[in-house]
Order: C-alpha cells, then sequence, then structure tokens
C-alpha cells in the first residue's frame, strides 16, 4: 500500500496547481539543481509586501512538481518575512513529508521563492539547501 505522503505526492504531481509560466512577474528565479536533475522556474507576484500570485514552470521531479504545487495552497498572500522563515520543517507540519534523500526535491521550490523574494528586496541574500534541511 502506498504511504499517505506518496498519495499526497502523486495527487499533486497528477494535478499541479500553479503551474505556468506567469507573465508580468516581479521576480522570476531560474536555477537548474543538478543533484536531482531538477529543472524549475519560480514566478512571483508582490504586492502589499506580500505575494499575490505565485507560479512556476520547468522541468522538475515528480516530487519537485508534487511540493511546489502544495506550497502554492498556502503561500499567496502570505508576508514575504513570514516566508523567509518557512524550510521543510514548514511542508512536514503541514503533511507533507518525503524521504531524507529526496528532501532536497521537496524543497526547491520553496529555496527558489526565498532567493526571488532576497532578490526582489535586492539584499544581498543568497540562499541554498542547507539553510533549508535541518540535518
Amino acid at each position: 500500500a502506498m504511504s499517505e505522503t506518496e498519495l499526497l505526492v502523486k495527487e499533486y504531481s497528477k494535478n499541479p496547481l500553479c503551474n505556468y509560466e506567469m507573465q508580468d512577474p516581479d521576480v522570476t528565479r531560474h536555477e537548474g539543481n543538478f543533484i536531482c536533475g531538477d529543472d524549475i522556474t519560480v514566478y512571483l507576484k508582490i504586492q502589499d509586501d506580500k505575494v499575490s500570485e505565485f507560479s512556476y514552470d520547468g522541468n522538475p521531479s515528480t516530487v519537485s512538481l508534487a511540493a511546489a504545487s502544495f506550497l502554492s495552497e498556502f503561500i499567496i498572500w502570505t508576508s514575504l518575512d513570514e516566508i523567509l522563515t518557512w524550510n521543510y520543517e514548514t511542508f512536514v507540519e503541514k503533511g507533507f513529508e518525503v524521504s531524507p534523500r529526496r528532501k532536497r526535491a521537496a524543497i526547491i521550490a520553496l529555496l527558489w521563492a526565498r532567493n526571488a523574494i532576497h532578490t526582489y528586496r535586492n539584499d544581498g541574500v543568497e540562499e541554498d539547501f542547507d539553510e533549508l534541511l535541518d540535518d
């Protein structure tokens, strides 16, 4: 039988939310992640220091796609400051947990979103996976 997480990943990757190239984003972030072969671009529109629109596209792995879709459920109208505190534990608390070797894939969209916020704020901060993983 499939675990709850596997079902969640399957469901969110089968019918992904917000999976499109945004027109006129305020900030965008694209990086290839060579470790898990993910290629994903994140787009943000920002209004009143909150994310007003979030989308992503590219060629992400199943887990990355599912996690980006899951993230889209709670990132909209959240303050940038709060998003910058989110990490892998945030997903776990909200019910999205993956095996240790897939944790990076699970946080790639969040990491890009956080780095997009840093770009938008021009604060010179550049985060990497380790900062969102506690292991």
